[in-house]
């Protein structure tokens, strides 16, 4: 893999993971335009570790309060005090308890589908299909209007909804961000809570599947002589994955989400023609 595809492929990663586009179906279709089928292990790694860089920067605030209270239930726990007694102190301790919560479902549908949907990245017509659903996702979203509650108050069985509409985003095509996001949207949160309990979620889903591969990783070694590409391609993610959370808060506070609805129908019918169209004798 050369720098000039490492960098496209850094910066689609980083700007399709959270732009409610799905990273994983415009993977496919650049992959498939670069004539780079199939990146190395090491490479896919490098670039989502990128995108997690990027949510700590933007949030690292939260991620250090996110921190603190994990280890002040631990502490209040150990020293005898009921689990719910401590995390109700304060909406932090229970907003960890979210992000513990969304995650449980999403790991295991992961590990469920991820054998079922494998086949599914080959398949330009899938991913075409599955970005109209996103599109469909974020144009109800969009209607349903500002909700008004906080994230530190959402309750458990929304926490769990958000974690298995991030789980259905193992499809190629179907966004994780929008799914989550508009989840969030559809059990009343704030427009920017949404978001950001979306990007939060996203750095334990993302380091545990990095995790997931490392005996993988292990086993085949790290490309020798591809460090130039590799890392090009890491700091890209980590770039414009800054720039497309930046961008998804821009639009939720100006509710122009449909833009995004409207992209991802355009993108998803043209792949569904290509891919038609490829099928033809």
């Amino acid at each position: 893999m050369d720098v000039v595809k490492a960098v496209v492929l850094g910066m689609v990663q980083g700007l399709t993971e959270f732009l409610p586009v799905s990273s994983s179906g415009h993977l496919v279709i650049v992959r498939e335009i670069l004539n780079a089928p199939e990146a190395l292990l090491s490479f896919d790694i490098l670039v989502h570790l990128g995108t997690v860089a990027a949510v700590i920067v933007v949030f690292w605030r939260d991620v250090v309060r996110l921190v603190v209270a994990a280890a002040d239930i631990v502490r209040d726990v150990a020293r005898g005090t009921g689990l719910g007694k401590a995390v109700s102190r304060d909406d932090m301790r229970r907003t960890v308890v979210l992000i513990v919560v969304a995650s449980v479902p999403t790991a295991l549908m992961g590990l469920a589908l991820e054998p079922v949907v494998r086949g599914l990245f080959a398949s330009k017509l899938a991913v075409g299909v599955f970005l109209v659903a996103t599109g469909l996702v974020l144009w109800f979203a969009d209607r349903a209007g500002s909700g008004r509650v906080p994230l530190g108050k959402l309750g458990t069985l929304g926490a769990f909804c958000v974690g298995v509409a991030q789980g259905l985003a193992v499809a190629p095509g179907f966004s994780r961000s929008g799914a989550t996001i508009s989840t969030g949207l559809f059990f009343g949160l704030r427009r920017e809570d949404a978001a950001r309990f979306s990007f939060l979620l996203s750095i334990p889903v993302i380091l545990g599947a990095s995790l997931l591969e490392l005996p993988d990783l292990v086993r085949t070694g790290l490309a020798m002589g591809f460090a130039a590409p590799f890392l090009a391609g890491a700091l890209a993610s980590v770039v414009s994955g800054y720039v497309a959370i930046h961008l998804v808060l821009s639009a939720l506070r100006r509710r122009r989400f449909m833009v995004f609805a409207a992209y991802t129908w355009v993108v998803g019918a043209s792949v569904v023609a290509w891919a038609l169209l490829s099928m033809a004798p």
